[in-house]
């Protein structure tokens, strides 16, 4: 599990709760759980927060939502299905654009910022400090050609890579990102957003604010 900083709306049985019965999301702060509260937040889509266990997870993990029948676990899993249902993307081709993303994330960026090697999760240090890997050459490019991600307009890919992005700091407190201004302006954007801190907590929010403005200053 990751560890960080708790926001103080966990510390509430709910999240929100509408007239109808909210999808339910198992989790906790310590998981990637809040990635998943980002994204329904983005989408203003209202979530019931439940413990952690027990739940129908076939492992026990968490994050893992339950919206009617449908039960869903892995955040970026989670991410897709309430952009699908509730976020607008909801063809084919909107899927295409933010699915290929929140995969990469999952399968690369992960290891990027956390050290991580399939099959084990221990944070070990990150590789985002180093423009010498072709897969941060390559995203600084990117995003020092658009806003967002996708069509330049905030979706779900943004959540997925911003989230992991945006626990470097939180995670390696002696990380050097002034070498990719892009990506540290990226993930100053992102923990900007009023609905980042409501899911990560304002602690959170306000680190990387204060990294990414500091790796911008050094350039």
């Amino acid at each position: 599990e990751l560890t960080g900083f708790t926001p103080r709306r966990w510390q509430a049985t709910t999240l929100a709760r509408s007239v109808t019965m909210a999808p339910r999301l198992h989790g906790s702060p310590q998981s990637r759980s809040p990635l998943v509260n980002w994204g329904a937040l983005e989408m203003g889509v209202a979530l019931e927060m439940a413990p952690s266990r027990p739940s129908n997870h076939p492992f026990g993990q968490v994050p893992f939502l339950v919206d009617g029948d449908v039960e869903i676990f892995e955040s970026g899993a989670i991410l897709l299905y309430l952009a699908d249902a509730y976020g607008g993307a909801d063809t084919a081709v909107k899927r295409a654009k933010t699915t290929k993303w929140v995969m990469w994330a999952n399968s690369e960026l992960d290891g990027l910022c956390f050290g991580s090697v399939p099959g084990d999760h221990r944070v070990k240090g990150t590789q985002m400090n180093n423009p010498g890997i072709r897969s941060v050459a390559v995203l600084e490019k990117l995003l020092g050609q658009c806003e967002w991600i996708v069509d330049d307009t905030f979706s779900v890919a943004d959540v997925a890579i911003g989230s992991y992005l945006n626990y470097v700091p939180v995670f390696f407190p002696a990380a050097n990102l002034s070498a990719t201004p892009n990506i540290c302006a990226y993930m100053l954007k992102c923990a900007s957003r009023p609905k980042f801190g409501e899911a990560f907590g304002e602690e959170h929010a306000n680190l990387v604010r204060q990294k990414a403005t500091a790796w911008l200053g050094r350039r």
